[in-house]
């Protein structure tokens, strides 16, 4: 019935455009043939003037125009037709509606779309009277606003093509292109913790947002807000990617194993490690609040910060004492003729980057000042001894002068020592660093120019500043190629509540208990060593000639994985002292350990634990697929141990004589006279901080001889640096000129 319909519809039409055009000629063509048609005049005579007489004075007649009775209204006979035809039971049909709608449609934003709505609007508004397109909306979307009764007939037609057609309306794309195109700025309120968050590490994650969604942000402080220009539609979206983002934040208090808050300085260094914004509660000392995006972050931040005021807390318990060679005027304020060194602080520049408690702003050494006319800026030890002759001075900060190996000793228990004990020294820098909230770096020290030792000694006691040691290698051990390596898996726990001592700190060793765990990887190559060689990657120190073997393996498809072949747990009581040599290029820390392995089945159950899912883990157990994270506190014997170092490390030993670094085939006749150092490279699984350190061990306590040694090798490496023609005397045709 339905081409019918539109048959009759376009006839009717054509009807209407034939009867128009003939109306029209009925029109202008009436004033033409009116005259020739006078008025009838009945037969008979009729008493008055003549004809002649009545021409005359009689006005002549007004030609009026023909009006057609029915004046053509095109809509309206339009709808009076489709009227007759739904008087006659003529339905349109779904059918006939959808054969009205065009077989493509245009791109929405283009202008042939505008043209096509339109005509297509006005196309169904002649097809169809109102009560049917409002009939057509009703059987497609059932009772809506779109089929209100109130509503005009191109109302309805719009609705069929923005409803049913699924057409854009006009007004959606004029709004669509104002935000393309126009450009506005808003605000977004913001506090400290939902500002960290959101801009990641380093603000990483806000340029990605802004990249992603091509709009501008920027920080506005007072009041605290990011400031978001772009099109309306892109920062529509940026608000809320950012308001669903906030949403998914993390909040948790907790006590730090000490009631000590976290330095002010130190806080945002934890909070960018750990991605989660810390601050203390000032009415609860020793309690944080820690922000987060998920409960990986609030972990991380809780151990990083009891980390490192447990840390704090060993810091200001170790004792800082001072070497002077013999000949060095240790008491005077004022520099001798006799005794003419002067010290001042350096900028100390890390070629790695600094623990995490230390502040990042600017940290110095104290060394001697270069003479004019001298040589050499440092300790000659073959002319003052060194410390193998005992002929220096070891001062504590109040001037009390020290033995050393008498000082390590009464670290140790009353009994007497037994065959456990260890002695050993580790090589780094003493460090002098600001106690200040300011991370901007500077080259100025805070006690500027060049004093005497005694006078900087007691600046030092005055002022608040913090000492703290640094491990390190010497350089000439940082270009040699390894030797005897193995990797290992440490990690340490200290008690928390320390033993008391009523005896003075900056003279008496602070004793703790530890509980130490290691375990030696043997090195083998399986399918699964890609993702261990992350998890314990090598250091950055590695040579070249590792990096080429290594590179090798990779290429030939095979690289190193890491098997558990040992792994022991032992416990003990250990102590530290620093000591600070400015006359050296390097300073040392010195530990003595009594220290006693744990027997199979009496280890503390969490490390038993942990070295299960360890080896699970290296050996691609598919229920162990994660590498596993070891616990954060230890009960063990009634008492509460906190981890203090988390590292996986490489292994070397070096060889050095007194002339300095050897290579090991020259060293085959003279290993008695050689010293042999320990070099690790480290990586803080913690903390993901890389290290490097270099130490000597003493073990026998009992022999004098012995500890003469161990001194000999700590004065061979705290001296030795690079050879360099700096320190060659001037010479003229063969003779020194100085």
């Amino acid at each position: 019935m339905s081409v019918p319909f539109l048959r009759q519809a376009r006839l009717a039409q054509s009807f209407a455009v034939a009867r128009r055009f003939v109306s029209q000629c009925r029109r202008y063509s009436a004033p033409a043939t009116r005259p020739r048609h006078e008025p009838e005049q009945d037969s008979a005579s009729v008493a008055g003037p003549s004809r002649a007489d009545a021409s005359a004075t009689t006005a002549p007649a007004v030609l009026k125009p023909h009006v057609d009775p029915e004046p053509y209204e095109p809509l309206t006979r339009i709808q009076k037709y489709l009227t007759l035809l739904n008087a006659a039971g003529m339905e349109p049909t779904l059918e006939d509606l959808e054969a009205c709608k065009p077989a493509e449609r245009p791109q929405p934003h283009s202008p042939q779309y505008v043209t096509a709505y339109n005509e297509l609007v006005s196309s169904l508004c002649r097809s169809f009277t109102k009560e049917q397109l409002r009939k057509f909306l009703v059987q497609s979307l059932g009772t809506s606003r779109h089929c209100a009764t109130n509503r005009k007939k191109a109302d309805y037609a719009e609705s069929i093509l923005n409803q049913l057609w699924k057409w854009p309306t006009l007004s959606e794309l004029e709004k669509a292109k104002r935000d393309r195109t126009e450009v506005v700025n808003q605000m977004i309120p913001m506090v400290s913790s939902e500002l960290f968050l959101i801009l990641g590490r380093d603000g990483v994650d806000l340029l990605r947002m802004s990249q992603d969604y091509d709009v501008h942000i920027s920080l506005r402080q007072k009041p605290m807000a990011l400031r978001i220009e772009g099109t309306r539609t892109a920062v529509k979206e940026v608000i809320e990617h950012i308001t669903s983002t906030k949403k998914t934040f993390m909040e948790e208090k907790f006590d730090l194993p000490t009631p000590t808050p976290i330095p002010a300085d130190m806080v945002p260094r934890i909070s960018r490690i750990a991605q989660a914004y810390l601050e203390n509660i000032e009415s609860s000392p020793g309690k944080i609040r820690i922000f987060a995006k998920d409960a990986d972050g609030i972990e991380t931040a809780k151990r990083l910060a009891s980390r490192a005021v447990h840390e704090i807390e060993l810091d200001s318990r170790t004792p800082l004492l001072t070497h002077l060679p013999a000949g060095t005027a240790a008491h005077t304020a004022e520099p001798l003729v006799l005794y003419p060194h002067v010290y001042a602080f350096y900028p100390y520049l890390s070629p790695r980057a600094l623990p995490f408690t230390m502040n990042t702003s600017g940290a110095f050494r104290l060394r001697r000042v270069g003479e004019w006319l001298k040589s050499g800026y440092q300790e000659d030890v073959e002319s003052t001894g060194g410390l193998a002759s005992e002929h220096g001075h070891i001062l504590t900060a109040n001037e009390t002068p020290l033995k050393l190996k008498e000082t390590l000793m009464s670290a140790l228990p009353e009994s007497v020592p037994g065959s456990n004990v260890v002695v050993k020294a580790s090589l780094g820098h003493m460090l002098l660093t600001r106690i200040s909230k300011d991370q901007r770096a500077t080259l100025v020290p805070p006690l500027v120019g060049d004093h005497p030792f005694g006078k900087i000694r007691r600046w030092i006691a005055d002022n608040p500043v913090k000492m703290s040691f640094v491990p390190g290698v010497p350089l000439p051990l940082l270009n040699t190629a390894p030797a005897e390596q193995k990797v290992i898996h440490r990690l340490v726990y200290h008690s928390i509540s320390p033993e008391p001592s009523t005896r003075d700190p900056r003279t008496t060793l602070h004793r703790r208990e530890v509980i130490s765990f290691e375990a030696t990887f043997l090195e083998s190559t399986s399918a699964k060593s890609a993702a261990v060689d992350s998890e314990f990657a090598r250091s950055d120190s590695d040579t070249s000639q590792d990096s080429e073997q290594e590179s090798q393996q990779t290429q030939s498809g095979e690289s190193l994985a890491l098997i558990v072949s040992n792994a022991r747990c032992s416990t003990g009581i250990q102590a530290e002292l620093n000591l600070m040599m400015p006359d050296r290029p390097m300073d040392i820390q010195f530990s003595v350990t009594d220290v006693a392995e744990v027997s199979e089945g009496e280890e503390p159950p969490e490390l038993t634990e942990y070295t299960r899912k360890l080896r699970a883990f290296l050996e691609g157990s598919p229920t162990q697929q994660e590498q596993p994270t070891p616990p954060f506190l230890i009960d063990y014997c009634e008492k509460w141990y906190l981890l203090g170092s988390n590292v996986s490390a490489r292994q070397s030993i070096e060889r050095v004589t007194a002339s300095g670094l050897q290579p090991v085939h020259d060293l085959i006749d003279k290993s008695a006279n050689a010293t042999h150092a320990l070099c690790e490279s480290s990586l803080d699984l913690e903390s993901n901080q890389r290290s490097m350190h270099c130490q000597v061990a003493y073990a026998d306590v009992s022999s004098d001889n012995s500890w003469k040694l161990f001194l000999r090798d700590c004065d061979r490496l705290s001296v030795l640096t690079p050879k360099s023609n700096a320190n060659m005397p001037l010479l003229d045709n063969g003779n020194s000129i100085l």
